[in-house]
Order: structure tokens, then C-alpha cells, then sequence
């Protein structure tokens, strides 16, 4: 069953007199299995948004249905926070168990998971992030910033969420760490059916993960539609403090130019073929 919000509207109050509209009136429905990417400027409501989806924030006003239930009682929210895992920027610094099994097994054991099934889910979720299963009794501090990090959303995974949202997960990574990262979670996607819900930062990453793009600007929805379709207005992102991928703006100046190439290729792959393609083309003419 879907995420739908309906009308969702959050406001955070400072003091007596200072309101802040961080999400307004956003009706929003997010399908099974889907993989969708978040983008939207610093301020623009995106983690506040996804807060909801698993009750970490309360609405203002308006609501939010996970599964055919609105969260508006302590059993819906207690039942949508084990269907809907959430991973913020930085999830290492939650690690705090003496070994890595101790504290990806801490969230199956809340629900009740013992024995031998707490151990395969342990098993399963560290072979999903790519974590050898050797490392289960080593102290999570001993490893890596990328094994951290691993450690960390295998946590989440282990709770077998139908819903994963990640606010930022590679954050502070290194390119290589942060596409281990993204393809684990991509194949956590395509093997397991999880609705992913990634917000970035990272145009490339999402042009070339996602199915369908969302763009928040002042707490609402401007754009949604697939990566193909949003990067196709590059100005009207830009108005939004946004930019298409850097090879999604190279290529669309080339066609502007008259070279025969596609404007609205999305990853360096896309262009490889289509610069290939035109080299082929002439090499025929020649």
C-alpha cells in the first residue's frame, strides 16, 4: 500500500511570536516498490517532509496514511515506525553497541525477533550492505567510515522496513564509498521490492538511480515527474537553486550548438553512447 499525505501542512513555532512554514499543503502519494529521489535547496522542507512518513513529526494539519492507516494514534505510529525504516545524514554516530551483530540486532530485538531468526536477519542485512559476515564481533569503531555506515543501515534493514527513506546517506563520503553505498541500496530496491525514498544533493546520483524525481522549494512540491523530465528544465531549476547533472548541461549546450546529440541525457554513460554514436556516424560519412 502507499504513503499518501493529504493536505500536509508542519509548522514549527520559536518562541511565542516566530512561525516557520516548513511543509504547506502537500498532497503526495508515493506507490509501492517505487524508487524516488528528493531534491530541493538547503531550507526547502525536504527532511521535515519525510519525518512524517514514519511519525517522527506530527502534521500541523492536513494528514498522513501509511498503508490504508493515518497516523494519528499511538498504535499507527507505532505500527508504520516498523514499516518505515528512516536513516539520516551520519547514521554512524547512532552506532553505540559493543559489536557490529549487537547493534544491527538491536532494532529486531525491540520488535521481539530472538533466536535463531534475530541471527538470520543479522546475517541477511550484512550481506545485503556488503559487510563480511566475519566482522559480526568486531566493536563497529574498529571499522572503516564506510563499514560504519554499512553498520548502520543494516540496523535499519534488519527491522525488514517495506518502506526505506534516507536523508543524505552518503554524506561525507568519498566517491567510492558513496557509490558502494548507493548500489547496495539500489540492489536492496531491485531484490527485496523496498520503497526507497532517497533525498540528495546530488543531482548525478539521483538522475541516475530514480524512477521519479520530487523538487521542493518553500515546503512544497514544484516539480514531479521522472529524472528525464525534471532535468529537461534546467532554467526553471535554476530558479529553484538547483542545477541538472553536469553532464546533463554539457550535452544540452552541445545540441544547442547544432551537434547532433541528445539534450537531455542524464548520466556520463548516456553521453559515452550517444558521442560514440555520433563519432560512428561520421567515421560512415568519411
Amino acid at each position: 500500500m502507499p504513503i499518501v499525505t493529504q493536505n500536509l501542512t508542519h509548522v514549527y513555532t520559536i518562541g511565542k511570536q516566530i512561525c516557520i512554514t516548513a511543509v504547506r499543503d502537500v498532497n503526495l502519494t508515493i506507490e509501492d516498490g517505487e524508487m524516488v529521489g528528493l531534491i530541493g535547496a538547503t531550507g526547502s522542507g525536504k527532511s521535515t517532509l519525510v519525518q512524517h512518513f514514519n511519525g517522527l513529526l506530527r502534521p500541523t494539519s492536513g494528514k498522513v496514511v501509511v498503508d490504508e492507516v493515518e497516523l494519528n494514534s499511538p498504535a499507527a505510529l507505532k505500527e508504520a515506525r516498523r514499516k518505515v525504516g528512516l536513516i539520516f545524514q551520519y547514521p554512524e554516530h547512532q552506532l553505540f553497541e559493543e559489536t557490529v551483530f549487537a547493534d544491527i540486532a538491536f532494532g529486531p530485538k525491540n520488535m521481539g525477533i530472538e533466536g535463531n531468526e534475530l541471527t538470520e536477519r543479522v546475517r541477511e542485512a550484512m550481506d545485503l550492505v556488503g559487510l563480511d559476515w566475519d566482522l559480526r564481533n568486531r566493536s563497529p569503531f574498529e571499522l572503516s567510515g564506510g563499514q560504519m555506515r554499512r553498520v548502520a543501515i543494516a540496523g535499519v534493514i534488519a527491522t525488514r522496513p517495506r518502506y526505506l527513506i534516507l536523508d543524505e546517506p552518503t554524506a561525507g563520503l568519498d566517491p567510492r564509498g558513496r557509490d558502494e553505498i548507493l548500489g547496495r541500496i539500489k540492489e536492496l530496491h531491485d531484490r527485496m521490492g523496498v520503497t526507497v525514498i532517497l533525498v540528495s544533493h546530488n543531482m548525478e546520483d539521483v538522475a541516475r538511480l530514480v524512477g521519479r524525481l520530487l523538487v521542493m522549494s518553500e515546503g512544497e512540491i514544484v516539480m514531479d515527474g521522472s529524472p528525464r523530465e525534471v532535468f529537461r528544465e534546467p532554467l526553471r531549476l535554476q530558479s529553484l537553486g538547483l542545477n541538472a547533472p553536469q553532464v546533463t548541461l554539457l550535452m544540452a549546450r552541445l545540441a544547442e550548438k547544432g551537434v547532433a546529440v541528445r539534450g537531455d541525457v542524464l548520466t556520463v554513460a548516456e553521453a559515452r553512447d550517444e558521442l560514440l554514436t555520433l563519432l560512428g556516424a561520421r567515421k560512415g560519412e568519411g
